[in-house]
């Protein structure tokens, strides 16, 4: 008898010491899956910081274009801009030391949205894959702009530039900004000497994928 109630005692404080131990591994693991939880969330809340973050190249283009800086979607683009900026014109130029409207767009096409096109803009205008369209206000971000000295389609094509935005078009011109500079520019699309000289504008392909403002 007093044998039984021996075995049932031990058996009673090795379950009690079960509990106890199982007990203590479950708080360690809810404690650790609590700091990987707390963990996760801290590295969540600095990604959503960095993807709301504006950029200090958004904030430049943002006042260049009249917009809000969250609409500057397409860092790369202006990235590239920023690069070529006030960069001088100079017919047949390919370089930074002068470069004309052509290999500009042209460069800008390969760089930003993957796509090499032609090399003049009368061949950027011919083009099969150019959708050709009159209408300013159908004009997105990356459309090319045809222009010539009579705005006429039965006229040569003699400059070209890419559509930006809100009015805005980027481009290499022998035309001075109101810095006294050629080149590589920012322009008003509105402006009575480029609608007096626009023809049309034209889409092509973007084999890149970016946002278009």
């Amino acid at each position: 008898m007093w044998k039984l109630i021996f075995q049932m005692n031990i058996l009673s404080k090795t379950f009690i010491l079960f509990i106890i131990i199982v007990g203590a591994m479950s708080c360690g693991g809810s404690k650790k899956t609590e700091q990987e939880a707390l963990a996760q969330a801290r590295r969540d809340s600095i990604a959503l910081a960095k993807k709301n973050a504006i950029l200090p190249i958004q904030k430049k283009y943002g006042a260049i274009l009249n917009m809000p800086p969250k609409e500057i979607k397409n860092v790369p683009l202006f990235k590239f801009i920023d690069e070529w900026m006030n960069t001088p014109y100079k017919m047949g130029g390919e370089t930074k030391d002068g470069i004309d409207c052509s290999f500009f767009s042209q460069y800008l096409f390969h760089d930003v949205y993957g796509n090499l096109i032609e090399r003049t803009a009368q061949k950027q205008y011919d083009a099969p894959d150019t959708d050709k369209f009159i209408g300013q206000e159908f004009l997105k971000q990356g459309d090319l702009i045809f222009f010539n000295h009579r705005g006429s389609e039965h006229s040569a094509i003699t400059h070209v530039g890419v559509y930006l935005g809100n009015n805005k078009f980027v481009h290499s011109t022998s035309r001075k900004s109101n810095s006294g500079r050629n080149g590589v520019q920012i322009s008003d699309l509105k402006k009575k000497h480029w609608q007096k000289m626009f023809v049309a504008a034209g889409r092509k392909p973007k084999l890149t994928t970016t946002t278009n403002n």
